[in-house]
């Protein structure tokens, strides 16, 4: 026999019962409606962080699993233990997202037209991320990056456990200062992470600060120069004093200084005339 030969059971509805007819001490057992909201953020945050992951499939698996356990008819009748659980799932899973994050930077001076200012991303996971976005965006126009506007962007590749410096190579036109915000963008354009806002002091080297400078240096030179001088000067005039007469050499006779004597010569003496 097969199921086309089989009556239909006349007792059977053939349309579908309203929702009034749901018993109402079922219906209190059931999920409440912002638990299926907070599901779907949970659900949007795995979605975000796996496009990142150099190996997704780590953390899509236990966190797919727990994210449907979540809606599970268990927790029936269970509302306070069914609120702790997909806590739990989001607080954990938000854990892991942190690990890869901007490192706080404080303001940066710069002294010129141009610069470099780097900005760190670190990750603390296991494994690396990818497909990441840096973007860089200022509130003056007058302070560019890359050539490229008040607003860019740098890929960003980390392996597990290591941080990165970002380098973005900025150009000014006039002193003052300039609020920058740094965030961290999929490749879709999602933000990810939070944002960090840092302060850029443009201080220009002006042409009298210049010459001051250059003028310190040269004294710096001209007094190392006198000193030299005077001390060869110095050296010069010792060796001179010590060579006013040719020393005695030892086997010169020791002149005769004494004065003649009156007396007459002794017996066979010569007493030249």
């Amino acid at each position: 026999m097969t199921a086309a030969d089989v009556k239909p059971d006349p007792r059977a509805n053939t349309k579908v019962p309203g929702s009034a007819s749901y018993p109402k001490k079922l219906r209190k057992q059931e999920l409440p409606t912002q638990a299926f909201e907070d599901i779907r953020t949970t659900q949007g945050s795995l979605d975000s962080f796996q496009t990142i992951l150099t190996q997704p499939e780590r953390v899509v698996t236990p966190f797919g699993n727990a994210v449907n356990r979540s809606m599970s008819t268990s927790w029936r009748g269970r509302p306070l233990e069914a609120q702790l659980y997909r806590d739990g799932v989001s607080t954990y899973l938000e854990s892991l997202t942190n690990e890869v994050q901007l490192i706080e930077k404080s303001d940066v001076t710069l002294s010129g037209r141009s610069a470099t200012i780097p900005v760190t991303v670190q990750n603390k996971l296991v494994q690396g991320v990818d497909r990441l976005v840096l973007r860089l965006k200022s509130d003056n126009i007058r302070l560019k990056f890359n050539d490229d506007g008040t607003v860019a962007e740098l890929p960003v590749r980390i392996a597990g456990g290591h941080s990165q410096s970002v380098k973005f190579d900025t150009a000014t036109s006039a002193n003052g200062r300039a609020q920058v915000t740094a965030r961290l963008f999929t490749e879709d354009g999602t933000p990810y992470g939070k944002e960090m806002t840092f302060t850029v002091k443009v201080s220009e080297v002006t042409p009298t600060v210049l010459l001051v400078i250059a003028g310190g240096l040269l004294l710096l030179v001209l007094a190392g120069v006198r000193m030299y001088t005077h001390r060869k000067r110095a050296v010069a005039s010792d060796t001179a004093d010590g060579d006013g007469g040719e020393p005695e050499q030892p086997s010169d006779p020791t002149p005769d200084t004494d004065p003649e004597s009156g007396a007459p010569p002794g017996t066979g003496e010569k007493v030249d005339r």
